[in-house]
């Protein structure tokens, strides 16, 4: 009980902190529309033991807002899709997600360098439906709410006359609590009869998790530039006896627009 109430007060005060600094004077805002596109491994033993295989395919779009404070605000939504199969090539998983992430950072710079650091919330929900099993359990729902770090770095190659921004961001969840079946038990089970069996259970940096980036800015313009580079995103836990991963590696295109 006392660490869910740490929780979410860490939870509400990163809201908090969030709202007060809206209130601020932006010196910069940088939004990136981006698509990103490449292969997933997926895992979840509530509906099969198998691995499934796949194409996972992301829209994000991204907010990053650096303030007078020092203090920057980095706000990224994403929906993503993805389709896989297993090893034997007979059974399919349609899969889906909506993710939003906002972080506080404090800010560094040093001559070409520009270094962040702080805390984020990552809100996430989303659903797997497997093809072949529509006997038993042929879905999964997938919802959770975190806290962790999050950090930023930028490097400014010059090559002759030009500038290539060249970034890294990285996020990593460490506490947070997320809904899961137990194993063997159905949906009508917990919604209809009311069945309740540890159904909201604690996610900890114990199976860890990380998404990050690294990205080249090409500058088409005096305020834009197209964002080239990989995301790579590992989701992974073990609630309730189950083993669940999604590991994702993605070739990642956008459009930034800073003012």
């Amino acid at each position: 009980m006392r660490i869910r109430t740490l929780y979410i007060i860490s939870i509400l005060s990163l809201i908090c902190s969030y709202v007060s600094a809206q209130e601020q004077g932006d010196k910069k805002v940088e939004r990136t529309t981006a698509i990103a596109i490449g292969h997933v491994n997926r895992l979840d033993t509530y509906l099969s033991p198998e691995e499934y295989r796949g194409t996972d395919f992301r829209i994000i779009y991204n907010s990053l807002k650096s303030r007078p404070s020092k203090w920057d605000l980095q706000g990224t939504h994403e929906g993503a899709i993805d389709y896989s199969r297993n090893r034997a090539k007979n059974a399919h998983t349609l899969a889906a997600h909506y993710g939003f992430a906002f972080a506080m950072m404090r800010r560094w710079e040093m001559d070409n360098f520009t270094l962040r650091f702080g805390g984020m919330a990552d809100a996430y929900i989303g659903f797997a439906y497997d093809m072949r099993n529509t006997a038993d359990n042929p879905a999964q729902a997938y919802a959770s709410l975190a806290i962790g770090a999050a950090g930023t770095a930028t490097y400014r190659l010059h090559i002759g006359k030009h500038t290539f921004p060249i970034n890294y961001e990285v996020r990593i969840p460490l506490i947070g609590m997320m809904f899961s079946p137990a194993y063997g038990q159905s949906y009508y089970e917990i919604f209809n009869r009311g069945n309740y069996d540890h159904n909201i259970v604690l996610a900890t940096c114990g199976t860890p998790q990380l998404r990050h980036q690294l990205t080249v800015d090409i500058k088409t313009g005096p305020h834009t530039a197209i964002r080239l580079g990989y995301l790579g995103d590992i989701r992974q836990s073990t609630p309730n006896s189950l083993k669940q991963h999604v590991y994702t590696n993605s070739f990642f295109i956008g459009l930034t627009v800073s003012r």
